[in-house]
């Protein structure tokens, strides 16, 4: 039996952890590491300020590089990260994903970026 999309990602969200806009809003002059992962033009229109970019497709095969090359300071199963993609379902499944490699402090972004404009808050374009 196939699962719908829907279905698909409402499983993922019930074994994750999310947070909303606000609290990541809270995050962003912590040590929390914001993960955009989204596709590379989705990113280029605009994203949270000081957020790193590792496409979905690619995120399982460069997050230690990536955590590697920002220098995180932590042993990479204990980041703490919140992952955001459009409206939330493709990072509750990478949430998930991470989850599932061992990574204890992945979050996922209920509502996305669009949530994130809806909310008026900043977002980083390119010149």
């Amino acid at each position: 039996m196939l699962v719908s999309p829907a279905d698909f990602v409402a499983k993922a969200k019930a074994t994750i952890k999310e947070c909303t806009v606000s609290q990541v809003e809270e995050f962003l002059n912590s040590d929390t590491i914001l993960v955009d992962i989204r596709e590379p033009e989705e990113y280029a229109r605009g994203h949270i300020p000081g957020a790193i970019h590792v496409p979905r497709g690619m995120l399982e095969f460069q997050i230690l590089k990536t955590l590697e090359h920002i220098g995180a300071t932590t042993d990479p199963a204990d980041a703490d990260m919140v992952l955001y993609c459009g409206t939330g379902g493709r990072s509750a499944l990478a949430a998930k994903s991470m989850d599932d490699m061992g990574f204890r402090n992945v979050r996922s972004m209920d509502g996305g970026i669009v949530a994130w404009n809806e909310a008026g808050l900043p977002v980083d374009k390119p010149a």
